[in-house]
């Protein structure tokens, strides 16, 4: 069995993803619902908790007391209201709604340590502490980590108050800490696994999605995920930033007598070795790698110019000029041959479709087979008079 780590794996103790690029890439996906999620968290316990100052005066009078607490009160339900309009207005909404559950469930176990202080009747509030603990856990969304600290500082001083000013019995102070471990335990082992289950069922997601987009022979892109839009998204994307974009059109020269030669499983293995010299030579993240058809390979170079392009496709036709592809015991060489469209966007032109760049890309990719093969042919977009 392999002992190495999984992509998406998840880290045992915090419930989060191991690598920061893919957890990033989930409180991204999933920030609309923890915003909304959020909001009405924070609202309800807003409401709930100012709806308790009548407690207060049922218990205190209307006194300075009262006030006091009412102010306290008061300020959670601002903060509540604040967390959920920066939240909303936030472009990172996960992120913006944990430091918004941070400080409202910080702000919330101070004011509840006050309340218990002037209230008294510790065993009554240390039953309503283990409630809230889970409302921290569960009921918030917020990092695991965070909700843990927060939950056990207060649970320690709720218990230390209740021993430094004599308000319980050592029994009944015994059993307020095992009811409050408890609840801790319980709140953050709950609290673990809906984390893996939401991040695990992400990542399900994500390899299926993977799957559906991916040519299972070579890894490269598939025609469908092309289709869909990807060179269209990329072409507005240089459109908005004034930026350079290049289109390399490459296909395997003689790849039909390879497999008439050798068998269709030595073609594959040629055609997985190319894919993988292309993977390895363009900017994962950055370009974009299609197998277009065949033996044919469609290369999205973004901010790349037409000489910057054209360098690249000549070090890449260079490599697979040298090298071999060894299928059983033997070795098969190939060459092949590019097609090079450089095109420099700017919201002041005139628009660009997506099919004109790989056809001419491809009329060049032409050009350079009928003049001997294994070359590279470049030229600038020009739009159509």
């Amino acid at each position: 069995m392999s002992k190495l780590q999984s992509p998406g794996a998840v880290t045992r103790w915090n419930g989060e993803f191991a690598s920061a690029t893919i957890e990033s890439a989930f409180l991204r996906e999933q920030g609309s619902a923890i915003q909304h999620e959020s909001a009405r968290s924070l609202a309800f316990c807003a409401l709930f908790f100012l709806a308790f100052a009548l407690a207060d005066a049922a218990h205190l009078g209307y006194g300075s007391a009262t006030l006091t607490l009412f102010a306290a009160r008061l300020a959670i339900a601002v903060v509540a209201l604040t967390g959920i309009v920066l939240t909303r207005r936030s472009t990172n909404p996960a992120h913006t709604a944990y430091r918004a559950a941070t400080a409202f469930t910080s702000l919330t176990m101070l004011t509840f340590l006050l309340i218990a202080y002037f209230r008294g009747d510790l065993l009554l509030h240390g039953m309503s502490m283990a409630i809230m603990l889970i409302i921290v856990y569960l009921f918030i969304p917020n990092r695991l980590v965070t909700a843990t600290t927060i939950a056990l500082s207060a649970s320690a001083a709720f218990l230390a108050l209740v021993h430094v000013f004599d308000m319980a019995s050592p029994r009944q102070l015994s059993t307020m800490t095992m009811l409050l471990m408890l609840a801790n335990l319980f709140g953050a082992i709950a609290a673990r696994r809906d984390a893996c289950l939401s991040r695990r069922h992400y990542w399900t997601q994500q390899i299926l999605i993977d799957h559906s987009v991916r040519d299972p022979l070579t890894g490269a892109f598939n025609r469908r995920h092309l289709n869909a839009g990807l060179l269209e998204q990329e072409i507005d994307r240089a459109r908005r930033q004034r930026s350079a974009l290049t289109i390399v059109v490459c296909d395997l020269d003689g790849f039909k007598a390879i497999n008439d030669t050798h068998g269709h499983q030595a073609g594959d293995k040629l055609l997985q070795d190319f894919a993988h010299l292309l993977l390895s030579m363009t900017r994962d993240g950055i370009d974009t790698v299609v197998r277009y058809g065949g033996e044919e390979f469609l290369l999205i170079l973004r901010d790349t110019d037409l000489a910057e392009g054209q360098a690249l496709a000549e070090r890449i036709r260079a490599h697979q000029a040298a090298a071999s592809s060894l299928h059983g015991e033997v070795r098969i060489q190939a060459t092949a041959s590019f097609g090079v469209v450089g095109a420099r966007l700017s919201t002041s032109l005139p628009g660009i479709a997506g099919h004109a760049l790989i056809a001419h890309a491809d009329e060049l990719m032409y050009v350079a087979k009928r003049s001997g093969r294994n070359r590279v042919h470049a030229a600038e977009w020009t739009p159509p008079a």
